[in-house]
Protein backbone atom coordinates (compact mmCIF):
# COMPACT_ATOMS: atom_id res chain seq x y z
CA UNK A 1 0.00 0.00 0.00
CA UNK A 2 1.37 3.72 -0.87
CA UNK A 3 1.16 6.07 1.60
CA UNK A 4 0.21 9.47 -0.47
CA UNK A 5 -0.37 13.20 1.98
CA UNK A 6 -1.97 15.97 0.28
CA UNK A 7 -0.89 19.43 1.86
CA UNK A 8 -3.68 21.69 0.46
CA UNK A 9 -3.17 25.38 0.46
CA UNK A 10 -7.08 26.38 0.89
CA UNK A 11 -6.54 30.41 -0.25
CA UNK A 12 -4.23 29.51 -3.28
CA UNK A 13 -5.67 31.08 -6.36
CA UNK A 14 -9.14 31.67 -6.38
CA UNK A 15 -9.44 29.93 -3.13
CA UNK A 16 -12.82 27.61 -4.57
CA UNK A 17 -11.02 24.29 -5.35
CA UNK A 18 -11.73 21.68 -2.89
CA UNK A 19 -9.89 18.64 -2.34
CA UNK A 20 -11.37 16.29 -0.32
CA UNK A 21 -11.70 12.17 0.74
CA UNK A 22 -14.97 11.96 -1.44
CA UNK A 23 -13.27 13.28 -4.36
CA UNK A 24 -9.73 11.35 -3.50
CA UNK A 25 -11.52 8.21 -3.40
CA UNK A 26 -12.51 8.38 -7.26
CA UNK A 27 -8.67 8.06 -8.00
CA UNK A 28 -6.68 6.50 -5.29
CA UNK A 29 -8.76 2.95 -4.19
CA UNK A 30 -8.29 2.65 -0.55
CA UNK A 31 -7.40 -0.78 -1.15
CA UNK A 32 -4.07 0.59 -2.89
CA UNK A 33 -3.25 4.04 -1.00
CA UNK A 34 -3.42 5.63 2.04
CA UNK A 35 -4.41 9.13 1.28
CA UNK A 36 -4.30 11.69 3.97
CA UNK A 37 -5.03 15.14 3.76
CA UNK A 38 -3.62 18.32 5.69
CA UNK A 39 -4.30 22.01 5.60
CA UNK A 40 -2.40 24.63 5.53
CA UNK A 41 -3.44 27.43 7.67
CA UNK A 42 -0.39 30.07 7.57
CA UNK A 43 3.04 30.79 6.43
CA UNK A 44 5.64 28.18 6.68
CA UNK A 45 3.08 25.99 7.88
CA UNK A 46 3.14 23.58 4.98
CA UNK A 47 6.11 22.67 5.63
CA UNK A 48 5.97 21.52 9.37
CA UNK A 49 3.25 19.57 7.88
CA UNK A 50 5.49 17.81 5.43
CA UNK A 51 8.00 17.48 7.57
CA UNK A 52 5.41 15.55 10.24
CA UNK A 53 4.25 12.98 7.01
CA UNK A 54 7.98 12.35 5.96
CA UNK A 55 7.89 10.86 9.64
CA UNK A 56 4.78 9.48 9.30
CA UNK A 57 6.45 7.52 6.47
CA UNK A 58 4.15 8.86 3.23
CA UNK A 59 5.66 8.14 0.10
CA UNK A 60 4.15 10.74 -1.68
CA UNK A 61 3.94 14.70 -0.69
CA UNK A 62 1.33 16.54 -3.17
CA UNK A 63 1.29 19.92 -2.69
CA UNK A 64 -2.10 21.44 -3.54
CA UNK A 65 -1.29 25.19 -4.41
CA UNK A 66 0.73 27.68 -5.78
CA UNK A 67 4.53 28.34 -5.98
CA UNK A 68 5.08 29.39 -2.53
CA UNK A 69 2.99 26.01 -1.17
CA UNK A 70 5.28 24.07 -3.71
CA UNK A 71 8.30 25.79 -2.31
CA UNK A 72 7.25 25.02 1.44
CA UNK A 73 6.70 20.95 0.60
CA UNK A 74 9.76 20.93 -1.98
CA UNK A 75 11.88 22.25 0.67
CA UNK A 76 11.78 19.05 2.91
CA UNK A 77 11.70 16.70 -0.21
CA UNK A 78 15.15 17.82 -1.26
CA UNK A 79 17.60 14.96 -1.18
CA UNK A 80 15.52 12.43 0.23
CA UNK A 81 13.22 9.17 -1.09
CA UNK A 82 9.60 11.20 -0.99
CA UNK A 83 8.14 11.80 -4.44
CA UNK A 84 7.17 15.36 -5.07
CA UNK A 85 2.89 15.47 -6.63
CA UNK A 86 1.88 18.51 -7.90
CA UNK A 87 -1.71 19.97 -7.92
CA UNK A 88 -1.88 23.41 -8.91
CA UNK A 89 -4.16 25.83 -7.70
CA UNK A 90 -2.26 29.25 -7.63
CA UNK A 91 -2.67 32.24 -9.54
CA UNK A 92 0.56 32.16 -11.54
CA UNK A 93 1.79 27.87 -11.25
CA UNK A 94 5.38 28.70 -13.01
CA UNK A 95 6.51 25.48 -11.60
CA UNK A 96 3.98 23.52 -12.57
CA UNK A 97 3.72 25.10 -16.22
CA UNK A 98 7.75 24.43 -16.92
CA UNK A 99 6.74 20.88 -15.63
CA UNK A 100 4.07 20.55 -17.68
CA UNK A 101 1.56 19.43 -15.19
CA UNK A 102 -1.85 20.09 -16.37
CA UNK A 103 -4.01 23.05 -14.35
CA UNK A 104 -7.30 20.30 -14.66
CA UNK A 105 -7.74 19.13 -11.06
CA UNK A 106 -8.83 15.69 -12.73
CA UNK A 107 -5.55 15.50 -14.52
CA UNK A 108 -3.12 16.55 -11.88
CA UNK A 109 -4.31 13.66 -9.81
CA UNK A 110 -4.16 11.35 -12.85
CA UNK A 111 -0.24 12.57 -13.07
CA UNK A 112 0.24 11.46 -9.30
CA UNK A 113 -1.46 8.29 -9.41
CA UNK A 114 0.08 7.31 -13.34
CA UNK A 115 2.56 9.38 -13.66
CA UNK A 116 6.63 8.84 -14.51
CA UNK A 117 9.00 10.30 -11.11
CA UNK A 118 11.99 12.81 -12.65
CA UNK A 119 14.82 14.36 -11.35
CA UNK A 120 15.07 17.43 -11.25
CA UNK A 121 17.60 20.01 -10.17
CA UNK A 122 17.13 22.41 -6.84
CA UNK A 123 18.19 26.22 -6.78
CA UNK A 124 19.93 27.27 -3.41
CA UNK A 125 19.89 30.86 -2.29
CA UNK A 126 22.64 31.39 0.85
CA UNK A 127 21.51 27.52 1.72
CA UNK A 128 17.77 27.69 1.15
CA UNK A 129 16.27 25.89 -1.82
CA UNK A 130 13.77 27.58 -4.44
CA UNK A 131 12.33 25.94 -7.39
CA UNK A 132 11.54 28.08 -10.52
CA UNK A 133 13.28 31.50 -9.72
CA UNK A 134 14.29 34.26 -7.31
CA UNK A 135 14.89 37.91 -8.46
CA UNK A 136 16.44 41.23 -6.92
CA UNK A 137 15.05 44.94 -8.13
CA UNK A 138 11.92 44.99 -9.69
CA UNK A 139 10.21 41.71 -9.68
CA UNK A 140 10.73 41.96 -5.84
CA UNK A 141 8.92 45.20 -5.81
CA UNK A 142 6.27 43.96 -8.14
CA UNK A 143 5.78 40.98 -5.65
CA UNK A 144 5.48 43.59 -2.58
CA UNK A 145 3.13 45.04 -4.59
CA UNK A 146 0.89 42.22 -5.36
CA UNK A 147 0.93 40.91 -2.10
CA UNK A 148 -0.01 44.36 -0.26
CA UNK A 149 -3.18 44.14 -3.04
CA UNK A 150 -4.74 40.80 -1.32
CA UNK A 151 -6.10 39.83 -4.87
CA UNK A 152 -4.96 36.02 -6.90
CA UNK A 153 -6.12 37.61 -10.49
CA UNK A 154 -4.45 38.31 -13.39
CA UNK A 155 -5.56 41.66 -13.41
CA UNK A 156 -3.92 42.30 -9.86
CA UNK A 157 -0.69 41.44 -10.97
CA UNK A 158 -0.69 43.89 -14.01
CA UNK A 159 -1.78 46.44 -11.77
CA UNK A 160 1.27 45.78 -9.70
CA UNK A 161 3.39 45.83 -12.47
CA UNK A 162 2.37 49.14 -13.75
CA UNK A 163 2.41 50.52 -9.89
CA UNK A 164 5.97 49.17 -9.10
CA UNK A 165 6.77 50.78 -12.63
CA UNK A 166 5.50 54.04 -11.41
CA UNK A 167 7.28 53.71 -8.03
CA UNK A 168 10.44 51.93 -9.19
CA UNK A 169 13.74 53.29 -8.81
CA UNK A 170 17.16 51.15 -9.33
CA UNK A 171 19.24 52.38 -6.21
CA UNK A 172 20.56 48.86 -5.35
CA UNK A 173 24.46 48.66 -6.04
CA UNK A 174 25.55 45.25 -6.73
CA UNK A 175 28.98 43.27 -7.53
CA UNK A 176 28.71 40.19 -8.97
CA UNK A 177 31.28 37.30 -9.30
CA UNK A 178 30.18 34.14 -11.87
CA UNK A 179 32.22 32.36 -14.39
CA UNK A 180 35.31 33.86 -13.35
CA UNK A 181 34.44 37.13 -13.84
CA UNK A 182 33.35 39.80 -11.51
CA UNK A 183 31.43 42.65 -12.70
CA UNK A 184 29.34 46.08 -10.86
CA UNK A 185 25.58 46.53 -11.71
CA UNK A 186 22.65 48.92 -11.14
CA UNK A 187 20.37 46.58 -12.17
CA UNK A 188 16.48 47.45 -12.86
CA UNK A 189 16.19 43.28 -12.52
CA UNK A 190 18.72 40.67 -11.47
CA UNK A 191 16.87 37.50 -12.22
CA UNK A 192 18.15 33.94 -11.74
CA UNK A 193 15.96 30.77 -12.65
CA UNK A 194 15.64 27.07 -12.83
CA UNK A 195 12.35 26.71 -15.07
CA UNK A 196 11.30 28.47 -17.75
CA UNK A 197 7.92 30.02 -16.91
CA UNK A 198 7.76 32.51 -14.12
CA UNK A 199 3.42 32.02 -14.07
CA UNK A 200 0.97 32.98 -15.81
CA UNK A 201 2.67 32.19 -18.90
CA UNK A 202 5.15 35.02 -18.59
CA UNK A 203 9.09 34.13 -19.14
CA UNK A 204 12.48 35.40 -18.78
CA UNK A 205 14.14 32.40 -19.51
CA UNK A 206 12.48 29.75 -22.18
CA UNK A 207 15.66 27.89 -22.89
CA UNK A 208 15.71 27.31 -19.15
CA UNK A 209 16.05 23.50 -18.18
CA UNK A 210 15.38 21.93 -14.93
CA UNK A 211 17.93 19.29 -15.79
CA UNK A 212 20.56 20.43 -17.38
CA UNK A 213 22.98 21.40 -13.75
CA UNK A 214 22.50 25.45 -14.81
CA UNK A 215 20.91 28.36 -13.61
CA UNK A 216 19.95 31.33 -16.17
CA UNK A 217 20.16 34.49 -15.46
CA UNK A 218 18.73 37.38 -16.60
CA UNK A 219 20.35 41.06 -15.95
CA UNK A 220 18.24 44.36 -16.81
CA UNK A 221 20.36 47.42 -16.31
CA UNK A 222 18.49 50.72 -15.37
CA UNK A 223 15.85 51.67 -17.62
CA UNK A 224 13.97 55.13 -18.09
CA UNK A 225 9.82 54.75 -17.59
CA UNK A 226 9.45 54.25 -20.99
CA UNK A 227 11.84 51.74 -21.61
CA UNK A 228 10.30 49.54 -18.98
CA UNK A 229 7.29 49.90 -21.16
CA UNK A 230 8.65 49.12 -23.85
CA UNK A 231 10.35 45.87 -21.89
CA UNK A 232 7.23 44.55 -20.70
CA UNK A 233 5.50 44.64 -23.97
CA UNK A 234 8.60 42.55 -25.74
CA UNK A 235 8.36 40.23 -22.97
CA UNK A 236 4.24 39.80 -23.34
CA UNK A 237 4.91 39.58 -26.63
CA UNK A 238 7.87 36.76 -26.41
CA UNK A 239 9.99 39.12 -28.47
CA UNK A 240 13.13 39.21 -25.72
CA UNK A 241 16.06 38.49 -28.17
CA UNK A 242 15.20 41.95 -29.31
CA UNK A 243 16.04 44.55 -26.07
CA UNK A 244 19.63 45.09 -26.02
CA UNK A 245 19.32 46.14 -22.06
CA UNK A 246 18.57 42.30 -21.38
CA UNK A 247 21.92 39.97 -20.29
CA UNK A 248 21.77 36.52 -20.51
CA UNK A 249 24.25 33.93 -18.75
CA UNK A 250 24.26 30.01 -17.24
CA UNK A 251 26.08 29.65 -14.61
CA UNK A 252 26.60 26.63 -11.39
CA UNK A 253 27.14 29.27 -9.14
CA UNK A 254 27.33 32.63 -8.66
CA UNK A 255 27.93 35.90 -5.64
CA UNK A 256 25.88 38.68 -5.17
CA UNK A 257 27.35 41.37 -2.77
CA UNK A 258 25.20 44.87 -2.25
CA UNK A 259 27.48 47.81 -1.83
CA UNK A 260 24.95 50.28 -1.05
CA UNK A 261 24.14 51.86 2.35
CA UNK A 262 20.74 49.99 2.51
CA UNK A 263 20.26 47.70 5.57
CA UNK A 264 17.61 45.49 3.95
CA UNK A 265 16.93 44.52 0.45
CA UNK A 266 14.08 42.97 -0.47
CA UNK A 267 14.58 39.67 -3.20
CA UNK A 268 11.98 37.06 -4.12
CA UNK A 269 12.24 33.44 -4.02
CA UNK A 270 9.06 30.95 -6.13
CA UNK A 271 6.91 34.39 -5.81
CA UNK A 272 7.54 34.51 -1.92
CA UNK A 273 8.93 38.01 -0.99
CA UNK A 274 11.75 37.71 1.67
CA UNK A 275 13.86 40.43 3.47
CA UNK A 276 17.62 40.04 2.95
CA UNK A 277 19.71 40.96 6.00
CA UNK A 278 22.84 39.56 4.64
CA UNK A 279 25.27 41.74 2.53
CA UNK A 280 26.25 38.82 0.18
CA UNK A 281 23.94 36.53 -1.50
CA UNK A 282 25.36 32.76 -2.89
CA UNK A 283 23.23 31.10 -5.05
CA UNK A 284 23.72 27.84 -6.58
CA UNK A 285 22.69 24.65 -8.23
CA UNK A 286 22.16 21.02 -6.48
CA UNK A 287 21.77 18.79 -9.74
CA UNK A 288 18.84 15.94 -9.70
CA UNK A 289 17.95 16.78 -6.00
CA UNK A 290 14.04 16.12 -5.82
CA UNK A 291 11.85 13.91 -7.75
CA UNK A 292 8.93 14.77 -9.14
CA UNK A 293 6.08 12.86 -10.56
CA UNK A 294 5.34 14.30 -13.93
CA UNK A 295 2.78 13.25 -16.89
Amino acid sequence: MKSVHFIVNPIAGKGDCTIDEALLSHYFEPEYFDVCIKVSNYPGHATELAKASMLQGAQIIVACGGDGTINEVATCLVHSKVQLGIVPMGSGNGLAESLKIPRNLKKALETIKQGETNRIDVAMVNGKPFFSNMGIGFDAKVISNYNASQQRRFWAYLKAVFKSMKDFNSNERIKVEMNGKSFNTNPFMFFVSNSKVMGYDISLTRMASLQDGLLDVVIIDTLSKGEMLLVGLFILLRLNQYLKKIQYFKVKELKLAFEDSYAHHLMQADGELHNLDDAEVVVKIEEKALQVLVP
